[in-house]
């Protein structure tokens, strides 16, 4: 299993993307706000009151990101989501402020509908296999 990160500078993409993951078959996902380090950085030099807040309003205050996360449960399901994402934000992630996608191996996990799917399937191959060494 894999979780893949999607952290998204472009959130207007963020209802196609969700569609897309969910009709390939990925079984939920999270989304939260975020905020790069940078855009707090910038952040930090509103700390003056009356310049800060002028200046602020002329740039039209800080960037926040959406970040996805996916537990997903094979390989070639990851490389075709992030294939289709990639896609929608215009093919090319190496582009300025399109965001980043990374993923990292899932040792264990608790909960959620991708285990209570795991185990319903794998139920279902244990009751198959009991019924097909009952009959033959």
């Amino acid at each position: 299993m894999y979780a893949l990160f999607i952290v998204l500078n472009e959130v207007e993409y963020l209802p196609d993307i969700l569609y897309k993951i969910r009709q390939l078959g990925i079984r939920g996902a999270t989304v939260i706000d975020s905020m790069g380090s940078r855009a707090i950085e910038e952040k930090s030099r509103y700390d003056i009151p009356l310049i800060g807040g002028f200046m602020k309003s002329l740039e039209g205050g800080t960037q926040s990101n959406k970040t996805i996360f996916s537990v997903i449960e094979r390989e070639e399901q990851v490389e075709l989501v992030m294939e289709y994402v990639e896609r929608i934000l215009g093919g090319d992630m190496q582009k300025p402020n399109k965001g980043i996608m990374f993923v990292l191996p899932v040792t264990h996990m608790r909960g959620g509908e991708l285990q209570r799917h795991i185990e319903s399937r794998e139920k279902k191959k244990i009751l198959d296999k009991e019924l097909k060494s009952e009959y033959y």
